[in-house]
């Protein structure tokens, strides 16, 4: 089974790189690749495939699922990392789930956690999740693009229109919930689990929700004024220690961050990383931040970090809406609908969302909205109220999420007012322009 699909056009020079360091990788990896299963050949035959997507997230079709399918995730590669790293043997996930070990936690159990590849078969695999794959799906294409989230939770599904995504039980217990709530029309269809025949672990299968459009738009907006749980912070804040891997992606984003303590020990605790990442972002003041945006042509972007105020957020709203600017109202109403369902769902009242994000996908036709992300979204003890609007503080397990909403709904009418007053003078100008030439027709008649 090939590495890259065949097909009439000659093999670009990254897929020809791709395939040297891989078959580098696999000599490297020696005995150690045979006790994990052996790599596939980039010179094998392949069968044309589909590549389901689903919250903007790659999957891999037939030509490259069984690869992926033999490989249990121990870490990943951040968004911002490059394939050049992979030469310098930088297979360590530097996103921030994965350095706070907070991915550990809620999506790999502790039995997947202890099982070891060996250092050569990870780069084998790290590089096959960076192939260039493209999907093809009822006739349309669109780039294998990972907005948000880790590499390797995903894989391609048994049915065409779905995805496999590696079990998280919350996540599991939460789509159940969903599946019977007032919420249902906003989240991806859940079909049930399904176990790999390769020995995989179970993986949930649910809706591929880019399958019915034309070379989609895709945004990604975690929403909440938090992205961690509680007992997260509790748990950090029990014996911190001075991390310089938490020090090192401060200061690469904002080198003015630490204290002067902490430049000194050239280290910061967990429990401040976890504080500060969510100030430098929308997230504290809007209760909404963008992860990752990808537009028709397949270009895509992740670096909004750092995009906080109000104006830097609509710039980044009007790329995303370039040249599809008619569906601003269909956002507008969806999130309209969201939020009037949110406030009689059973499910909201009961829970609190955390790390959930809102998945934004158009095309020249067609727009909508969907929730996603519930690995984080736990259930409220019977006791305990929340109205997802007051102010958090530790303890009240307030998570922001209507402020996210009601902020979106605000910056998008917000737009499209902006928008309307834009196309006013121009008509009006138009309207005179055409009055001063018929009054010129008719004095030249006279």
């Amino acid at each position: 089974m090939a590495l890259f699909p065949s097909s009439s056009r000659p093999r670009t020079l990254m897929e020809q790189l791709l395939a040297r360091k891989i078959e580098a990788a696999a000599t490297a990896a020696g005995g150690a690749s045979s006790s994990a299963g052996s790599p596939p050949s980039p010179g094998e035959a392949s069968g044309s495939g589909q590549i389901p997507m689903i919250a903007g997230m790659p999957m891999v079709g037939a030509s490259g699922a069984s690869i992926l399918s033999r490989l249990r995730r121990t870490d990943s590669l951040d968004s911002t990392s490059s394939l050049g790293s992979l030469a310098f043997g930088e297979d360590v996930c530097r996103c921030d789930d994965c350095l706070l070990g907070i991915v550990d936690l809620y999506v790999i159990s502790a039995s997947e956690a202890a099982k070891k590849k060996s250092s050569g078969w990870r780069k084998i695999r790290n590089i096959v999740q960076w192939t260039p794959f493209f999907q093809t799906y009822k006739k349309q294409r669109y780039p294998w693009v990972q907005l948000a989230g880790h590499q390797g939770n995903f894989k391609a599904g048994p049915e065409p229109g779905t995805v496999l995504k590696k079990l998280c039980p919350k996540e599991e217990e939460c789509f159940q919930i969903l599946m019977q709530d007032l919420l249902r029309p906003y989240v991806p269809v859940f079909k049930g689990q399904v176990t790999s025949e390769d020995g995989d672990p179970v993986y949930l299968q649910l809706q591929d929700l880019l399958s019915d459009y034309v070379q989609p738009c895709v945004m990604d907006c975690k929403v909440g004024v938090r992205t961690y749980l509680e007992e997260e912070l509790s748990k950090a804040k029990e014996k911190p220690k001075l991390r310089k891997d938490m020090y090192d992606k401060m200061i690469q984003i904002d080198a003015q961050a630490p204290t002067l303590e902490e430049h000194a020990a050239k280290a910061v605790t967990k429990p401040r990383y976890m504080v500060w990442r969510e100030t430098i972002s929308s997230t504290a003041t809007l209760g909404f931040r963008i992860e990752g945006i990808k537009k028709s042509d397949g270009t895509s972007s992740k670096d909004f970090k750092t995009t906080k105020s109000r104006e830097q957020i609509k710039l980044a709203f009007m790329e995303f809406l370039s040249g599809h600017t008619q569906i601003l109202p269909r956002y507008i109403q969806r999130l309209r609908a969201i939020r009037a369902t949110l406030a009689v769902s059973e499910f909201f009242q009961t829970h609190e969302v955390i790390g959930s994000s809102l998945l934004f996908v158009h095309d020249h036709s067609h727009a909508s909205i969907w929730l996603i992300d519930f690995a984080k979204t736990m259930a409220l003890p019977p006791e305990l109220h929340i109205d997802h609007y007051s102010a958090w503080k530790v303890g009240n397990h307030e998570d922001g999420y209507l402020i996210g909403i009601n902020n979106l709904i605000d910056i998008f009418v917000e737009l499209q007012a902006a928008l309307e007053k834009d196309a006013e003078p121009s008509t009006n100008d138009d309207s005179a322009a055409g009055e001063d030439g018929a009054a010129g027709g008719a004095a030249a008649e006279e």
